[in-house]
């Protein structure tokens, strides 16, 4: 499954956020497969994969701390 999250620094949490963001570990079984800061908002685009929304929630709690996100399911236009 692929998922796409935007994430934006808390306010005052920036130092913490780009912490997190140089040093993320993602588990054995997400596969990040693009980690993008953008020139405006949101501050980051993060492409993964993973083998279920569990595990995909899990991942993205880790940036909680630091950064407010949304995560959706991405599904390819070639299923529709």
């Amino acid at each position: 499954m692929i998922f796409v999250s935007t994430l934006e620094i808390i306010t005052g949490k920036t130092d913490e956020a780009l912490e997190l963001v140089k040093t993320v570990n993602p588990p054995e079984d997400v596969k990040v497969l693009h980690f993008l800061q953008m020139f405006g908002k949101p501050d980051f685009f993060l492409i993964f994969e993973a083998p279920n929304e569990e595990v995909a929630m899990d991942f993205v709690l880790n940036f909680s701390g630091a950064m407010e996100s949304s995560t959706q399911l991405g599904v390819s236009v070639d299923e529709l």
